[in-house]
């Protein structure tokens, strides 16, 4: 390629260069060091995407990785080294852990002419980071480096311009050849499944993906797709898990083809398993391997762990560096202004922990405060849970969820994250039997919201109670559970699933929750739906069985509940949705947020909603809008045929109160009752069964007669007023920034429709206990 030289700029940038600095050196020090290269791309260059210049992924399926870099005079040479992003993502330090724990995928020195690099037949579907440095004649370049270059590539990706990430694209369609049958799986052997013929590993597959496969895989003359070894390794979550040695690279025989399968033995329980089947006849080892599939092994979860409060600082032993032991103490010190435990390192340990399996219950003490500082990957099944002694005593735990200090304006807050990112050589999905909390108060205290920015605060907080990597594996979650908990000051999404792979949840319960000063991410309806689905992969299904029941959404605007927009050609089943016996005060009043937001509903689906109470309500003087909107329906799915699926709805008993109505009804936007792209057009045009009515009824009775307290406390003076969607405590205990949602007992209440028919969240109905 043509040579490129920036010296001069690199001269006259020194300061800004030397400020990027892994060590603490003066300047002088610097001096004697050679000039500092970058990677060459559009953070730097400026050039656009397309510059022919700028490191890229390429090749025929977009996983060949091409740098370049800038040239450096009279230099010995480059050092460049690859790995994977989650390994370095913490920047300088994490680099150096990497290359002492061997987990750099590349580390090479290139001579001083070279200025480019291609590395060829990278996995797919995966972040990279890379760094550069150069290296100076005054050093041998072995053991002694010290007059080379301060490393371009450290960035932890908050400085945009100080590292270098590419990720590779998404493999082309593969056959599903290789399973396990989970109904054979013990604590030390699997039943591994071998899939072989056309036709039954690609039905139901679209035939652009069938033509891919004939392309793209060997077949032999019984038209059966070739592969010849079977590979068993213990997963990244638990690398020190047993497997028989055997299967490690195993060679299948006709025999176990004839049968269909293999059982593997040698395994230890409670461990996650990566399980390839490969053609070697195929040199390439990313284009050699069918689908990647990953298992666990069996275990029994032990007794629930009582986790006794306790505020001792971390262990030094626990950390790999001394900068995160020093960030852990420093972290430390501020739980112990909350009085709050740490439980994430105990929840993360839990992973992998093979003497733990999946199942395990947690129990936190009642009156008691814990915490998360970093981001809690869940990738094996627990249970979180207030002691149920406790709870029956009165006493619930409260998990605070970050937000107990900020760096500079920006309030340092946690996710739970569903799933991980890949390591590498790993792909398949996360498979979770259970995640399930009961009886907690979550809060993030210090959270920001969209008023806060605007009054100088500090930046939005964006944080939710559980999101996803961009990257992360496929998940399969089979009962995912919420029950009877809190959730305050969760500001940009409450769940939030991402990224090419598929999830797929089984059942879900959200049931008995309370929620309230959440959302207000920005000025309309901002932020992420509360279930937020990204539609990218057509075997997703969020919706299999979901029910939302007994809930209370309290003046929190969010966008929608249910959204899915994005995928017209579902291939993971029907939806099937229950909302009922929820209570919504002011449900979005900035934006008229839609309960539905979905397309394409699959065929087959079933919604069912009913006695669900909805209120607008505020203060006389108060300059918030009243306004409230249904669904956002377009259409059901086309079938292959080029009809339309067909869905079941079943509407009845939703109710609300008579204040702040249109046209006689709740709904200011988007009734369900509209005749254009909504639940009533999918009746018109025969694409649904309506069992009941899709109408809110209204119930001669205001908020204010109903219940206790029901309005906002604070006034809004105009829309963006900082404290409008605040409110501490729904039950009258949050002083004067609470509100009271007990109904009132007194004869109007108790001869309404809302209580006789037992409408909107039972938790209100019998007055304050």
């Amino acid at each position: 390629m043509k040579k490129l030289f920036l010296y001069s700029l690199m001269l006259s940038s020194v300061l800004s260069f030397s400020s990027c600095s892994d060590e603490d050196e003066s300047f002088g020090a610097s001096l004697d060091r050679e000039w500092m290269t970058m990677f060459i791309c559009d953070n730097n260059r400026g050039k656009g995407d397309d510059y022919a210049y700028n490191c890229k992924a390429e090749g025929p399926n977009g996983n060949d990785i091409h740098l370049y870099w800038y040239g450096v005079n009279d230099c010995a040479g480059y050092q460049i080294r690859q790995a994977l992003q989650p390994n370095v993502s913490n920047g300088a330090d994490a680099w150096g852990t990497s290359a002492e724990n061997g987990l750099l995928l590349l580390d090479t020195i290139v001579g001083p002419d070279v200025l480019d690099l291609v590395i060829k037949d990278q996995q797919y579907s995966t972040d990279f980071r890379f760094a550069i440095r150069v290296l100076s004649k005054k050093d041998d370049n072995i053991t002694d480096f010290s007059h080379a270059s301060k490393w371009y590539g450290h960035g932890d990706g908050r400085q945009w311009a100080e590292f270098l990430g590419i990720t590779t694209a998404d493999r082309y369609a593969t056959p599903f050849c290789v399973y396990v049958d989970g109904s054979k799986t013990t604590e030390t052997t699997m039943r591994v499944m071998l899939n072989r013929n056309f036709d039954v590993v690609s039905e139901g597959v679209s035939e652009d993906d069938k033509a891919i496969y004939r392309e793209k895989f060997e077949l032999d003359a019984n038209n059966n797709f070739v592969y010849q070894w079977l590979e068993v390794a213990p997963s990244p979550n638990n690398p020190e898990s047993t497997v028989n040695e055997k299967w490690k690279n195993y060679k299948l025989t006709e025999e176990d083809f004839a049968r269909g399968y293999v059982d593997i033995d040698g395994l230890q329980k409670n461990s996650v398993y990566v399980i390839n089947v490969r053609n070697e006849n195929v040199k390439v080892k990313w284009d050699a391997y069918y689908n990647t599939y990953s298992a666990r092994s069996d275990g029994e979860p032990g007794e629930p762990i009582l986790v006794t409060h306790e505020l001792t600082a971390p262990s030094r032993d626990y950390f790999d560096t001394e900068e995160a032991y020093q960030t852990a103490l420093e972290q430390h010190e501020v739980a112990l202004k909350y009085d709050a435990m740490r439980i994430d390192f105990m929840l993360t340990d839990f992973i992998s922990d093979v003497n733990l399996a999946e199942g395990q219950t947690y129990y936190l003490e009642g009156g008691k405060t814990y915490c998360m500082f970093n981001n809690l990957t869940t990738c094996k099944g627990f249970i979180l849970r207030t002691n149920p002694e406790d709870v029956a005593a009165g006493k619930r735990a409260k998990v605070l969820l970050g937000g107990m200090h900020t760096t500079g304006t920006n309030v340092n807050s946690m996710n739970l994250m569903f799933g991980r990112q890949p390591q590498a050589g790993e792909g398949g999905e996360i498979y979770m039997k259970m995640l399930e909390f009961y009886d907690i108060d979550f809060d993030c205290p210090l959270a920001l919201n969209y008023g806060d920015n605007i009054a100088g605060v500090g930046s939005t907080t964006g944080n939710y109670f559980i999101n996803m990597f961009s990257n992360g594996m496929a998940v399969h979650l089979e009962n995912f559970v919420i029950k009877n908990c809190t959730f305050k000051r969760l500001v940009r999404g409450f769940i939030r699933e991402q990224g090419p792979n598929y999830k797929i949840w089984d059942h879900v319960l959200i049931e008995d929750n309370q929620f309230f000063d959440c959302g207000y991410y920005s000025n309309g309806a901002g932020g992420y739906p509360w279930i937020a689905g990204s539609g990218n992969n057509a075997n997703s299904n969020l919706y299999k069985d979901f029910v939302v029941r007994g809930n209370t959404f309290y003046d929190c605007p969010f966008p929608s509940f249910f959204n899915e927009t994005k995928q017209a050609n579902w291939k993971g089943g029907a939806w099937n949705i229950t909302f009922e016996n929820n209570t919504l005060v002011n449900w979005n009043t900035r934006a008229a947020g839609n309960i539905f937001n979905m397309r394409n509903i699959p065929d087959g689906s079933t919604y069912t909603v009913r006695n669900n109470l909805i209120i607008l309500t505020k203060q006389d003087g108060d300059a918030r809008n009243m306004i409230m909107a249904g669904a956002d329906i377009r259409k059901t799915m086309t079938l292959p045929d080029g009809s339309a699926g067909h869905v079941t709805l079943n509407f009845e008993n939703n109710y609300s109160t008579n204040t702040f109505l249109s046209n006689g009804q709740i709904f200011s936007n988007n009734p369900w009752t509209a005749t254009k792209n909504n639940f009533s057009s999918l009746v018109n045009d025969g694409s649904a069964t309506l069992n009941g009515s899709l109408e809110v009824l209204v119930d001669d009775i205001s908020p204010l007669e109903l219940m206790i307290a029901p309005n906002p406390p604070h006034k809004a003076a105009t829309n963006s007023d900082r404290y409008m969607h605040r409110a501490d405590a729904l039950d009258g205990t949050g002083g004067e920034h609470g509100v009271n949602l007990y109904y009132r007992q007194d004869s109007k209440v108790l001869n309404s429709k809302i209580y006789q028919l037992g409408i909107g969240a039972p938790k209100w109905r019998n007055g304050q206990k």
